[in-house]
């Protein structure tokens, strides 16, 4: 003990006087992946996509230039080459050491988590939004070369990855483009000279993380037919939105609000189901005869509205509430409206608003994968 104990005090007293942004070049000779390129290359993609981030997430964009720049310098150190197990620990030493903000140091060792499905995250900005982009590169990387992870290897810890990013976003409540992000990151990777494998390798590493975040999901003893209900309606790359609808149905679907919002289109498909509806184009106003028709369609456009406002004033609670409300609408609808009117032009534009209310519904979580309460 007492051996290794001085190795690590030489290493230490040798090693801090190397300042890190020297030490950046000596990465060009540390593998980062065969065909992925150096440690060196891996800090120059970090550090150009702390503009994009930085912009999206607005914080310091010198800082984390700064950071991403000097991330991975200690691995060229002697103390990390003899105990490996500090790497991103000791490169914040450095930096404090050398005199680099403390926000900055930090994430030169945050970066790195989390380091498992239940550790913790980083909560400050500068080590959050590293710790995005460096998981991110890895991700995008090995899907471009098509190094993906099979059902019974993960060699690069790609799940890890994906879960350690997902994680970061949604417990630090961030809403972010990961698709520009990812599209940025392939951008950068091809002018380095990195060969494309993957035509594919956007599309699929979104269902990739899709398919994280049931993990996540299931974790938090949510439902399966909720999560299912809720990836499946999932078409863009906002997971935030994705965790915070789903546990907001998990939370309601044995109360009154989930009952009467389930209730409700249940309702509405299994007509649509019986009828085969060969237009899909909306129902005409103009042909609206019934005062419930007219009041069940300006419900619709009320909670189509509340669905399109910006993320950071959206209020899943809210959006379910106006979901449940319809019931009132459409009780009244169906006693006094009949939908199978002998005047075809009737039926189907009849047909044609139940459609709309379904796809509405089915805008916040696929309700057609929900079992009721």
């Amino acid at each position: 003990m007492e051996a290794r104990l001085s190795d690590a005090n030489f290493f230490w007293n040798r090693d801090r006087s190397f300042n890190l942004i020297k030490q950046i070049n000596k990465l060009k000779k540390v593998v980062f992946y065969e065909n992925l390129g150096s440690v060196y290359d891996k800090t120059q993609r970090l550090r150009k996509m702390a503009y994009f981030i930085s912009d999206q997430l607005n914080i310091n964009k010198e800082k984390l230039e700064i950071a991403s720049s000097v991330s991975k310098s200690d691995l060229v150190s002697d103390l990390v080459s003899e105990f490996p197990e500090l790497q991103g620990e000791m490169g914040k030493y450095f930096a404090l050491n050398q005199g680099f903000e403390q926000d900055v140091s930090n994430a030169i060792s945050e970066h790195y988590l989390p380091t498992g499905n239940s550790s913790s995250i980083p909560k400050k900005p500068i080590s959050y939004s590293l710790s995005i982009l460096d998981k991110l590169d890895n991700l995008v990387g090995f899907y471009l070369i098509n190094e993906k992870p099979t059902s019974s290897k993960d060699p690069f810890a790609l799940r890890r990855s994906a879960i350690g990013l997902l994680r970061t976003i949604i417990e630090n409540n961030l809403v972010i483009k990961l698709s520009d992000l990812i599209d940025y990151f392939t951008r950068i990777y091809l002018e380095q000279g990195v060969k494309e494998k993957n035509p594919q390798s956007k599309k699929e590493l979104i269902i990739f993380l899709r398919e994280r975040m049931k993990n996540i999901l299931k974790e938090k003893r949510i439902r399966t037919d909720i999560i299912e209900a809720s990836i499946s309606s999932h078409t863009n790359d906002n997971f935030l939105e994705l965790y915070k609808k789903t546990l907001i149905m998990n939370k309601f679907i044995s109360k009154e609000l989930g009952k009467n919002a389930v209730s409700t289109y249940k309702r509405a498909s299994s007509i649509l189901e019986q009828e085969k509806l060969k237009s899909k184009d909306g129902p005409d106003a103009v042909l609206f005869k019934e005062e419930e028709e007219k009041e069940l369609f300006e419900r619709i456009n009320v909670i189509r509205k509340a669905f399109t406002i910006k993320e950071d004033r959206k209020n899943y609670e809210e959006h379910l509430k106006l979901l449940s409300d319809t019931k009132l609408s459409t009780d009244k609808f169906f006693e006094k409206v009949k939908v199978n009117d002998e005047n075809n032009d009737l039926k189907n534009n009849r047909l044609e608003l139940l459609q709309i209310l379904c796809s509405t519904f089915n805008t916040f979580v696929d309700f057609s994968k929900l079992e009721g309460s």
